[in-house]
């Protein structure tokens, strides 16, 4: 569960869940990012004798399992939200609509130190936006000055190096990928090409990512691992999801 809202949207967190492509048939399908409870767009469920869609039926069913989506939010660790247990017990009473004398009573704090406490967490909203439009900008960045994607630049010869290395290219097969350690431009070439493969901003789970590479050379674990190291995808910590950079 902590990966999955780890790498989630901002908007994806207010839902709780998110929505992906699967790889097989481009069905799109929601995921709880409570519990990895998947529902296919398309499908039909059976809620208390209703009949819904799959965006439909992810709503019902965080509802129906965990309650509201702020609490189960509210709820990660210190380390995910940033919030000590009295800024969360004074949310948990400002999310209720309760009148700040009712909260300073109940919390057995001044009145003054709600209005703080108020305060304060806009002041932390404020800062959480510049942060990530901080790190969104970081991101690009990165991704445009990425070492080893901007060492794999175009090279002379380009239609004879992937005649060099790959036995087709549509569908792309790869003859060999044994260049020892070395992270050289022939091996950042073939990593390039191969990263050409997959939808940029879309993500694919290990089991799509195996399959592609499989497809593309026998040993896809190596590749897969080169693509991670040298910089042109990434995953998430539990490596359930990978993505281009």
């Amino acid at each position: 569960m902590k990966n999955k809202i780890e790498n989630a949207k901002v908007e994806d967190l207010k839902n709780g869940f998110f929505s992906s492509e699967r790889f097989i048939d481009k069905a799109q399908i929601y995921t709880c990012l409570f519990c990895h409870a998947q529902y296919d767009a398309d499908d039909v469920y059976a809620f208390k004798k209703l009949l819904v869609n799959g965006k439909k039926a992810i709503k019902m069913h965080i509802i129906e399992e965990h309650g509201e989506v702020f609490d189960n939010l509210l709820s990660q660790d210190k380390a995910q939200t940033g919030l000590t247990d009295t800024q969360k017990d004074f949310l948990v009473n400002y999310y209720s609509g309760m009148p700040d004398k009712e909260i300073a009573e109940k919390m057995e704090i001044s009145a003054s130190t709600v209005r703080y406490q108020r305060f304060n967490f806009r002041e932390k909203a404020k800062q959480a936006k510049m942060i990530l439009a901080l790190a969104e900008l970081l991101e690009e960045q990165e991704e445009k000055l990425s070492i080893w994607a901007k060492s794999a630049k175009p090279v002379a010869g380009h239609e004879k190096m992937v005649e060099t290395f790959f036995i087709s290219v549509s569908p792309l097969v790869l003859k060999t990928f044994d260049f020892g350690k070395k992270k050289d431009e022939k091996r950042l070439f073939i990593l390039k090409t191969i990263t050409q493969q997959f939808e940029k901003g879309r993500r694919y789970t290990d089991k799509d990512i195996n399959g592609m590479l499989k497809a593309i050379y026998h040993d896809y674990a190596t590749i897969r691992r080169h693509l991670i190291e040298d910089g042109f995808m990434e995953r998430t910590s539990d490596g359930r999801e990978y993505w281009v950079k």
